[in-house]
């Protein structure tokens, strides 16, 4: 009997991509912009990237997006605590690295938003990097409003009155030491026991924030007006920079022309030999790839 051949479902490719003209982050209004970079720089971060060998974490921050059924907002003016209802909060995690699992028939609807220049990378190379799916949810799931709560837990959680109170009874041990000496350094030892358990604490509490923000980093919300936007893009993140070796590198592909310039000419008479690419990595012209 044959063995059965492995056969892709067509959803899923063993090259993960990163479009170099991605839209730039608006630090200002904390949203990426709308259009893709101008091909120039696209095609410049191109050059940069397989020179430098490096995908570097950018501006980029996610915003996961939480819609809370309930929000109780207290206003300190009037003293009166106002219920607001499927109130949208925020989250912004730490700068990220990104690439995107498409299969390459399916690279065409993503020009729209991340133009024609794009490296595509070996997965198997992607994951020796750390890089790791996307979590896709709706901003009004109960498991992302989970992940909330158990942040503001955290920042709400302090070990301040308790330190306040160690040092008041500090304090009454140094006037003890007067009559009852003894006693009073058997106390003061008790308190220092204390503040390195209160430090301990302290940083439990960090690094649990820390773990938390982590799986923020690699989490990305969406309304249900967006599966043909954002759920599509199948995104795989890292919260380190990409430092790759030429043999990582599967495939570049990049446009022909845009306007008067001719890029994927310009790349295959210039470039290639100026970046040393060996002739097993395919420079294909994006639209003898996808627009066929």
């Amino acid at each position: 009997m044959e063995q059965q051949p492995t056969i892709s479902p067509g959803t899923v490719s063993k090259i993960l991509w990163h479009f170099t003209g991605g839209p730039g982050w608006d630090s200002r209004n904390k949203r990426q912009n709308a259009a893709p970079k101008p091909a120039r720089t696209a095609y410049s971060n191109l050059i940069s990237i397989v020179k430098s060998k490096t995908v570097r974490l950018g501006n980029y921050r996610e915003i996961v997006r939480v819609v809370l059924p309930e929000y109780r907002e207290y206003d300190h003016k009037t003293k009166k605590t106002t219920v607001k209802r499927d109130f949208p909060v925020v989250l912004e995690s730490a700068p990220i690295c990104c690439l995107s699992d498409i299969p390459s028939p399916h690279l065409r609807y993503h020009a729209y938003r991340y133009g024609k220049f794009a490296i595509g990378f070996h997965r198997d190379a992607a994951i020796r990097a750390g890089f790791n799916p996307v979590l896709y949810t709706l901003d009004s799931t109960s498991l992302i409003r989970t992940v909330y709560e158990g942040l503001s837990s955290l920042d709400n959680a302090s070990a301040y009155w308790i330190d306040d109170a160690a040092s008041d009874l500090e304090y009454k041990a140094e006037d003890m030491k007067r009559t009852h000496d003894d006693v009073a350094r058997d106390f003061l030892g008790d308190i220092q026991t204390i503040r390195s358990e209160l430090e301990y604490i302290e940083e439990t509490l960090s690094d649990a924030k820390e773990s938390i923000m982590r799986i923020v980093a690699y989490t990305k919300t969406f309304d249900p007006t967006e599966f043909a936007t954002v759920y599509c893009e199948r995104e795989w993140r890292s919260i380190r920079q990409f430092r790759f070796s030429i043999d990582d590198i599967a495939m570049i592909v990049l446009p022909r022309r845009i306007g008067s310039a001719h890029y994927f000419r310009s790349f295959v008479e210039r470039r290639v030999r100026e970046l040393r690419l060996p002739r097993r990595i395919p420079v294909i012209a994006w639209d003898d790839l996808v627009e066929h």
